[in-house]
């Protein structure tokens, strides 16, 4: 899949701090572009009622994404306890 990313992603990448933190953000998104479709990323579930709005789930993060037609465009990165207060977006 083709992968995009959006500012408020980078903006949430760029306040990590931990090196196993930024691997993950890595092996996520390298998964992704691997993938063919959304069935084959791992922990990756749909938002209900959301539309394309789906979320994949590492542990303790979040990744906020939207799919479209062969494009992941990933919109958000936080723990769980942060992530749902701003996703999605509207």
């Amino acid at each position: 899949m083709h992968v995009e990313f959006r500012n408020s992603f980078l903006k949430d990448i760029k306040r990590l701090k931990d090196r196993k933190e930024k691997e993950l953000v890595k092996k996520v998104i390298e998964e992704c572009e691997a993938a063919e479709s959304s069935r084959q990323i791992l922990h990756c579930e749909p938002l209900t009622s959301k539309g394309k709005f789906f979320k994949i789930k590492y542990g303790q993060y979040r990744f906020g994404v939207y799919i479209n037609k062969g494009t992941i465009e990933f919109l958000k990165f936080g723990t769980r306890q942060s992530f749902y207060k701003d996703f999605p977006p509207y």
